[in-house]
Parts: C-alpha cells; sequence; structure tokens
C-alpha cells in the first residue's frame, strides 16, 4: 500500500494491509507475495528454528504452498496494532491457517494444521513510500499450553 497522506500510518491501514497480505498468501501469487517484504525483512516461520530473510521466507512457501494442488484456507483473529510514530506499525492477531496437499519431501505431498496461531508484524514505509513488512514473526500454540 503507498502512502496517500505524507506517511501517516494508521491502524485501519494495517488491519487492510494484514487482511490483503492473508488473501495474497492463500490465494498463492508469489510475486505479490514478495512486494509485502522490505528487502531487509526477517521471517520468524511458525515451524523455524532461525529467521530468515523474507525473500527467502517467499521462496520456500512457494516451493511448499504454491503447487497446483496445494489448498490453503486462513482465518484471523481481531488485529491489534501499535502505531509507532508516523511511518511504523506492528500488528498481533491470532490465526489459524490449513494447508492440504502441500509439498513435502521427496515429491511427496503432505497437510499442515495450525488451529492457534499467533502472529506479530512490523510495518514500515520504506524510502518509495510503500508499507512493506519489516519483521514477521509466526508462532503456533501447541494444545493444552494457553501462551
Amino acid at each position: 500500500m503507498k502512502s496517500d497522506s505524507l506517511g501517516k500510518i494508521s491502524p485501519e491501514m494495517i488491519v487492510a494491509e494484514v487482511a490483503r497480505f492473508w488473501t495474497v498468501f492463500t490465494s498463492k501469487e508469489p510475486a505479490r507475495l514478495e512486494e509485502f517484504y522490505d528487502p531487509q525483512a526477517v521471517v520468524f516461520a511458525s515451524a523455524a528454528k532461525k529467521t530468515e530473510p523474507g525473500r527467502l521466507t517467499v521462496v520456500r512457501r512457494k516451493r511448499e504452498y504454491f503447487n497446483s494442488q496445494a489448498r490453503l484456507h486462513h482465518s484471523l483473529g481481531t488485529i491489534d496494532v501499535q502505531v509507532i510514530g508516523a511511518e511504523a506499525a506492528i500488528a498481533s492477531y491470532a490465526f489459524r491457517f490449513e494447508a492440504k496437499n502441500m509439498a513435502g519431501s521427496l515429491g511427496t505431498l503432505k497437510d499442515e494444521r495450525i488451529s492457534q496461531g499467533r502472529a506479530t508484524q512490523v510495518f514500515m514505509f520504506g524510502h518509495d513510500g510503500i508499507l512493506r513488512i519489516v519483521h514477521e514473526h509466526f508462532s503456533a500454540a501447541m494444545p493444552g499450553n494457553p501462551g
């Protein structure tokens, strides 16, 4: 999303971007998904043991989730937004995610279900005035662990 108001960020803008992010992801659009990430973005995926660059995350998601047989579904909880100055904000929310027939190892297909996911995404306006993710952290709460 390009800033029309001289870089002033709003909670409504962030809520709209989070919703758009998930729509693009579950619609399996890798080029549009990559546009969400700042070139210096850092991502901590739900099953990851370490962070990775945002661009690498897009490549991995394309390989795992974007095959023609894969079916992706999501639902989002309430999105809480903390505005940090005029050009940055943090979105925190719960989510559910299900992937059927995603790519597994050695050409196999597998399913993934995150029934109690938690997300934090930090958005910031770039030098070009476009709102991008600079940090993302997804995690999955284990059943019986309220978090």
